[in-house]
């Protein structure tokens, strides 16, 4: 995936971090936040010269521990990456952190790390950084493997990033979910995409084999999504699909006349407030790989992000959240149950990875990335994390929808 021009930056970089180990800086915040503090000072010299030579001699980022974390942190440096300009009006997060939420007690059933306080935790599980925001004041933040001014990778974070670009082209009557695909894209007529509604991509339901792993590299992807075959009727049924998202961000593209990465910047990154800029993987053709590098940003503007789904962050006559589309991604596919807890039901529902039968929902990638936001107790959880060795990531996406449930933020 990497190009002649990647490939040759890899080089300098490889060559140059024997003498310059300074890593290569990508954020504009001049604010210094208050979070907790723990030991991380960065990599060492060593560690970014292991990775690039790791690289170099043909070794993947995908092996967890230290060098999926640098990957994480600095996905600039091995692929190719636009940039999204952060708000000309920054939102100001106020901070009053609560030691009930740092002294909050996780269960004793997770798979490592049980029983601990959640500052514990954090330290001792496979997490980079957390944060919890209540009625849009943090009310903890803490960074034991990464600097609150890093970009992270978000990887499939990014596709409800996709799904709200479709809903505010919902929004304004340009996209109707509930006609197929295919009226939006002739050439996926007679295809496995034929008949399918986009509200069922949007759940990730499509019942189409796009083989999505040869996409990245291809020039046209609509052509080759054209190729799909039908295995079972949309709707039906819950399966992963990064061709699903690759179809959803080209209707973005194609109904707004922008890139993904402009529409993205004009529509969301700079009404959120967002304190600094973002990247936008993109391959080698010139497209967006939100489907699957996805986005890097701060951890606060993440959270910025998952604002515009609460009260707190929905103020003023032109929110970027409507009430309709919260109401549509909680009016879910009964068919598309996905729990796994025969105690608590969840649906996949616009390409967050679970919705709870109360409103709340989160997404979850790979390595420990997460989003959880609760409308209803003006609640978001932000997390990014990396795997170990054992390829074993943190359970913040439990332990959010614990502190979510647990009667610390319950409104008055």
């Amino acid at each position: 995936m990497k190009s002649k021009t990647g490939l040759l930056l890899l080089i300098v970089l490889f060559l140059g971090c024997k003498n310059e180990p300074n890593k290569i800086s990508y954020t504009e915040s001049e604010t210094q936040p208050k979070y907790e503090t723990y030991n991380y000072s960065g990599f060492t010299k060593e560690e970014q010269y292991a990775f690039h030579k790791h690289i170099l001699e043909g070794g993947e980022w995908t092996v967890g521990g230290k060098i999926e974390r640098y990957a994480y942190l600095n996905f600039p440096e091995i692929m190719n990456y636009s940039q999204i300009l952060r708000s000309d009006t920054p939102k100001i997060l106020e901070e009053a952190p609560r030691d009930t939420i740092k002294n909050f007690s996780t269960t004793t059933d997770l798979k490592k790390g049980g029983g601990l306080s959640l500052n514990d935790y954090i330290q001792q599980a496979e997490v980079n950084g957390l944060i919890v925001v209540h009625k849009g004041i943090i009310v903890f933040e803490g960074y034991p493997r990464m600097f609150p001014t890093d970009l992270h990778t978000h990887l499939i974070t990014t596709h409800v990033f996709v799904s709200t670009s479709i809903a505010i082209l919902e929004d304004r009557g340009l996209i109707d979910t509930s006609k197929p695909i295919d009226y939006y894209f002739d050439i996926l007529k007679n295809s496995g995409w034929d008949g399918v509604p986009v509200i069922d991509i949007l759940s990730m339901s499509s019942g189409t084999d796009s083989p999505f792993e040869t996409y990245e590299e291809r020039f046209d992807p609509i052509k080759d999504l054209a190729t799909a075959k039908s295995v079972a009727p949309s709707g039906t049924k819950h399966q992963y699909s990064i061709a699903d998202v690759l179809v959803l961000t080209l209707l973005v593209e194609k109904i707004s006349g922008l890139s993904f990465q402009d529409f993205v910047e004009q529509e969301i990154w700079g009404k959120i407030g967002s304190e600094d800029n973002a990247l936008l993987g993109i391959n080698a053709n010139g497209t967006s790989a939100a489907f699957l590098n996805g986005m890097s940003s701060t951890l606060r503007d993440l959270a910025r992000f998952g604002l515009a789904f609460t009260p707190s962050g929905r103020t003023g006559e032109n929110p970027i959240i409507s009430d309709a589309h919260l109401l549509k991604i909680r009016d879910v596919n009964k068919n598309l149950d996905i729990s796994r807890d025969p105690k608590e039901k969840k649906y996949s529902s616009y390409l967050w990875s679970a919705v709870y039968e109360d409103g709340d929902f989160y997404k979850l990638a790979h390595g420990g990335q997460g989003l959880y936001i609760s409308p209803e107790k003006d609640l978001v959880i932000a997390f990014f994390g990396t795997a170990n060795t054992n390829r074993e990531s943190s359970r913040l996406h439990v332990i959010s929808r614990q502190l979510a449930t647990s009667g610390l933020f319950d409104l008055d």
